[in-house]
């Protein structure tokens, strides 16, 4: 018979990668002004709404061969790029937080596998062996302490980007 028990250091991880990505979240929302935020937001919607009409004329004109509507798309297609850019150059000043958040990482990644990059500096119990388990079909799928701090941090990750408006699901 399966143990059912929840090994403690799978809910550990889980409250780690939740901690540090309501951290980055926070130092994100902190240094990234509202008005950048909603500037890219808005730069998305448009972006979408061009694509959406500039596809819709592009196939329109290869079917009837109107070159009106061709050059129209190639209009939109120009238009495009140029939104990108400047979405583009707007997310790259979010950037600007990388090395605070990276810092942070590398400590708390220290702390759980006891190893600096490729250093070893004292013994870890979370670098050995799984740390977790996830159900599948045919069994269950070992994760160590990489992936399953991976996997949790892009969750926890998106949720609070999404939560303090710091992705499009804001529209």
């Amino acid at each position: 018979m399966p143990d059912l028990s929840i090994p403690y250091s799978t809910i550990f991880i889980l409250c780690i990668s939740l901690l540090m990505s309501l951290i980055v979240s926070l130092i994100n929302s902190r240094f990234t002004p509202k008005e950048q935020r909603e500037r890219l937001a808005a730069l998305r919607r448009d972006i979408a709404e061009l694509t959406k009409k500039k596809n819709e004329n592009m196939k329109k004109a290869k079917s009837t061969g109107d070159k009106k509507l061709l050059k129209t798309a190639q209009r939109q297609e120009k238009q495009l790029l140029q939104l990108q850019s400047q979405m583009a150059s707007l997310s790259l000043r979010q950037m600007r937080v990388f090395p605070i958040t990276f810092i942070i990482f590398l400590l708390v990644w220290l702390f759980l596998t006891g190893r600096l990059l490729y250093w070893k500096l004292f013994e870890s119990s979370f670098a050995g062996g799984p740390v977790a388990y996830l159900p599948w079909i045919s069994g269950e799928i070992p994760l160590d302490l990489f992936w399953w701090y991976l996997l949790c941090s892009l969750l926890f990750g998106i949720f609070f980007s999404r939560f303090f408006g710091l992705t499009g699901a804001t529209e």
